[in-house]
């Protein structure tokens, strides 16, 4: 217990001193992210917080920059055999971890060579880091013999089959390169002690409340001018959860831009035509940017006894729900209405012509009325979903309810949520889809039978499709991949496994101290090159 006490009391002492050091330092970025941090580990990233922050602690062998076009970043290149099953990858030389005590002492560093970048691979896909991200190397890399060191900075990944879209696997903060000393040396701890080669390296995290990081020195990147990444010398991130108060934080000074505008304070932003209310104008910038993001609410249909199991109940939902209304109302008409199906819009190479569903609340009455119900026997169902997202559940059950659907409102604390759409223990609730890279396999992905939960939320099942998925993974043509897209979109709409509400922008609102600010329709987060003028 005395021990205990005497660790709290120097991880406080610890908190304090960055609180002090970097409240006298000018050369700070702050910024809120109120869904928290759970974990620093890249084999955790798996919610834009933590890609967030691991893609500044840590490298991949390749990034997509801000046009959302790949990049080599631990790489230098990689080679393709002729059957596109085996990628060979070069890595840059002279690139080194942060210093920490993992390497024989606190002011030691180490190089970062094709072993670790194998080491990191190999560990995502161990069961028993039991990484959420671990589908994306599984069904896809060879099962015997995946990777083949070649030397200190050469290294092969061996595919069971063709994969098109491989490459832009390892641009996802998944893969990212770290050492093995630092998981042996951290053990269960490694999750807060992360060791990268990142632009930034971690100072202090007192979870919950703030996260300090600062400049890594010996960062392998450069500018065209010859100056050594990052600019900033740290970086404070808070978790305050209440978004009101974060607005108010970045109208204080004590935030330097907002991650996101928050429904609740939308009105407080922007005026109907979405443009920022020019009370803020003196001192704020809009940064806008198409984001690749859908959100959706699942549905699970395989339990025969739920009104779910019917086709023309899922229907019904989709034409039941007032998108615009939605988008005009929550979102000031900052996002768009999912009207094409699940792919965002902005995607590259996809038929934007196709259409989804239509606001038809008669069309949706009819088709209740197909499957049996009327005012006297209404489809009972419950939608889950988390606490922040109260405003958006309650127009859609306000919405289904005008076209006869009794609808109870389950809500969670969001890690309790994610948990219950993991394991498949609710069958009707609020996700969201990021896509990994510019290309629609990766929306697809979430509708193959042969993936689990996550990316298959909703264990859709369908014979057709999973065979036309396994065809784009074999296409290297994006133009050929088109037409096929367009047939997976068509049997989605025909089986209703998914409510598309709308497409999302990124938003930031920023100090106009504040330039650079890296930015992609995945919606990284990128600082190595941010200034803040004095």
């Amino acid at each position: 217990m005395y021990l205990k006490r005497v660790f709290l009391l120097l991880m406080l002492a610890n908190l304090f001193s960055c609180h002090q050091e970097i409240n006298k330092s000018k050369d700070v970025l702050k910024f809120n992210i109120s869904q928290g941090l759970s974990s620093l580990d890249p084999a955790f990233a798996k919610d834009l917080s933590t890609t967030w922050m691991v893609g500044n602690v840590y490298d991949c062998l390749f990034t997509l920059d801000e046009n959302t076009e790949l990049k080599p970043q631990l790489a230098t290149h990689y080679e393709v055999n002729n059957d596109a099953t085996l990628y060979t990858i070069y890595m840059q030389k002279g690139v080194f971890f942060h210093k920490n005590a993992c390497f024989a002492s606190k002011d030691s560093i180490r190089m970062a060579t094709a072993y670790d970048a194998v080491y990191s691979l190999e560990r995502l896909l161990n069961p028993e880091t039991a990484s959420p991200g671990s589908w994306i190397l599984n069904g896809k890399v060879d099962s015997v013999q995946p990777f083949k060191i070649l030397d200190s900075f050469t290294f092969q990944i061996r595919l069971q089959k063709p994969f098109a879209q491989f490459i832009y696997i390892l641009t996802m903060p998944y893969t990212s390169i770290l050492p093995h000393e630092a998981v042996s040396f951290y053990g269960s701890t490694f999750r807060k002690n992360p060791v990268g080669t990142g632009p930034y390296k971690m100072k202090a995290w007192e979870e919950g409340t703030a996260l300090f990081l600062e400049k890594n020195p010996n960062y392998f990147q450069i500018d065209s001018q010859g100056v050594r990444l990052p600019y900033i010398s740290h970086v404070k991130v808070t978790f305050n959860e209440q978004k009101k108060m974060e607005f108010l934080m970045l109208k204080k000074g004590e935030l330097h831009f907002l991650k996101d505008v928050d429904g609740s304070v939308v009105h407080d932003v922007f005026d109907e035509q979405a443009n920022l209310l020019p009370a803020l104008q003196k001192d704020f910038y809009v940064q806008k940017k198409t984001y690749l993001n859908t959100e959706y609410l699942a549905i699970i249909h395989h339990n025969p006894k739920s009104p779910l199991h019917n086709k023309n109940v899922r229907k019904a939902i989709n034409l039941a729900i007032n998108r615009q209304e939605i988008v005009a109302s929550l979102k000031n008409n900052l996002v768009n209405i999912a009207n094409k199906g699940f792919v965002a819009k902005g995607m590259p190479n996809y038929d934007t012509a196709f259409q989804g569903f239509e606001y038809n609340p008669a069309k949706a009455k009819e088709l209740l009325a197909q499957a049996g119900y009327s005012a006297s026997n209404k489809p009972k169902i419950q939608l889950h979903i988390n606490n922040a997202f109260v405003d958006l559940a309650e127009f859609v059950i306000y919405q289904l309810q005008q076209v006869g659907f009794e609808v109870d409102l389950k809500m969670h604390p969001a890690e309790t949520m994610m948990q219950l759409a993991i394991e498949g223990k609710i069958d009707f609730f609020r996700r969201s889809w990021t896509a990994d890279y510019p290309d629609a396999e990766s929306n697809f992905a979430c509708f193959y039978s042969q993936n689990g939960a996550p990316p298959n939320y909703t264990r859709f099942k369908n014979a057709t499709y999973d065979a036309l998925y396994e065809s784009i993974l074999k296409e290297t043509s994006a133009e050929k991949r088109i037409p096929i897209y367009k047939k997976m979109e068509q049997i989605l709409l025909e089986e209703a496994p998914i409510v598309p509400i709308f497409y999302d922008q990124s938003i930031r609102v920023i100090h106009k101290k504040v330039k650079n600010l890296g930015q992609n329709s995945i919606n990284h987060l990128d600082l190595r090159k941010v200034r803040i003028e004095k």
